[in-house]
């Protein structure tokens, strides 16, 4: 039954508006560009974590361990920056695309109402 839905629907060639087809292209874009960011955020802190797994299993003596603890916090405070930079990034990147739709959706509207009137 659905496979017929679907024969069906292919047989008579349809376009969909282009208000639909322009907003699909701009929460792709959207999307594509949020995953690009978010991939080499994450590949980011993946390093920083294996530098330090790294770090922790070359201490050997108690000088090693205190070295390894002093530079803790300056990790912690770049991993602290890095995480507000990319909160930061990450709220432009949505409030860019927010402003993209109300620009759509006002178009589309101010081209529809006259037609419907």
């Amino acid at each position: 039954m659905i496979i017929n839905l679907f024969s069906k629907a292919l047989e008579t060639p349809q376009t969909l508006p282009e208000p639909l087809i322009k907003a699909n292209r701009l929460f792709i874009g959207n999307m594509e560009s949020i995953l690009i960011f978010q991939m080499n955020a994450l590949k980011f802190y993946l390093d920083i974590g294996i530098n330090q797994l790294r770090a922790a299993a070359e201490i050997t003596d108690l000088a090693s361990l205190q070295d390894f603890c002093k530079r803790q916090a300056e990790i912690a405070q770049t991993v602290q920056r890095k995480l507000m930079n990319d909160a930061r990034i990450m709220s432009d990147m949505t409030a860019r695309f927010k402003t993209e739709m109300d620009h759509l959706t006002q178009a589309t509207l101010e081209e529809a109402l006259p037609k419907a009137a």
